[in-house]
C-alpha cells in the first residue's frame, strides 16, 4: 500500500477553479480499482490551502493513475492557469488504522 498526502496553496482568485478540477479529478479517480481511498480537504482557517489524501494498493495502480486522462487534464489546469502558489507532495507510512494495512 502506497499512501501521499499532497498539500496544494491556491492563489485566491482561483479557489472555485480549483474545487471544480479537483473534485472532477477525484470523482474519477475513485473508480479506479487500484485507489483505496482518494480524499480532499479544504483548510477551515485557510481557504487556499487543500490537501489530498490519496491511498494506492500498490506502485502499479499509482503508475495508471499519472496517466490516467482526467488526472493529466487536471494537471493542464493547474499549471496553465497558474492556480497554485505552492504545491507539496510526500509519501507516508500509516499508523492508524490496522485494517487498512491488510
Amino acid at each position: 500500500m502506497l499512501i501521499f498526502q499532497i498539500n496544494h496553496y491556491v492563489k485566491p482568485e482561483f479557489i472555485e477553479a480549483y474545487k471544480a478540477a479537483v473534485l472532477e479529478d477525484a470523482r474519477n479517480s475513485t473508480l479506479e480499482e487500484g485507489i483505496l481511498r482518494f480524499e480532499v480537504f479544504q483548510d477551515q482557517a485557510n481557504s487556499t490551502h487543500f490537501t489530498l489524501l490519496e491511498i494506492y494498493r500498490d506502485m502499479y495502480a499509482r503508475e495508471i493513475h499519472l496517466q490516467t486522462p482526467y488526472l493529466l487534464k487536471f494537471r493542464e489546469i493547474l499549471n496553465g492557469q497558474g492556480m497554485l502558489t505552492r504545491s507539496e507532495s510526500n509519501e507516508v507510512n500509516l499508523l492508524f488504522p490496522d485494517e487498512l494495512k491488510k
